[in-house]
């Protein structure tokens, strides 16, 4: 999607939710109970995303991977 104001009824609808590790997107897909796989962007502030999305794998949440 380029936009769309709320992202809540695909989340709702969706088998498997493939997102960003950011930590608004990964909670956003979590509390829905959806099976999560983050993609990382290296690049963004000292690698961020991947501290996160590490910990969430630690703690059984994600699985995770990078480009």
């Amino acid at each position: 999607f380029r936009f769309k104001e709320s992202l809540a009824e695909d989340l709702r609808s969706a088998d498997l939710v493939i997102s960003h590790a950011g930590a608004g997107s990964c909670l956003e897909a979590l509390e829905e109970g959806k099976p999560l796989l983050v993609v990382i962007n290296e690049k963004l502030m000292n690698n961020h995303q991947l501290e996160l999305a590490k910990q969430l794998h630690r703690d059984g949440h994600v699985l995770y991977c990078n480009c």
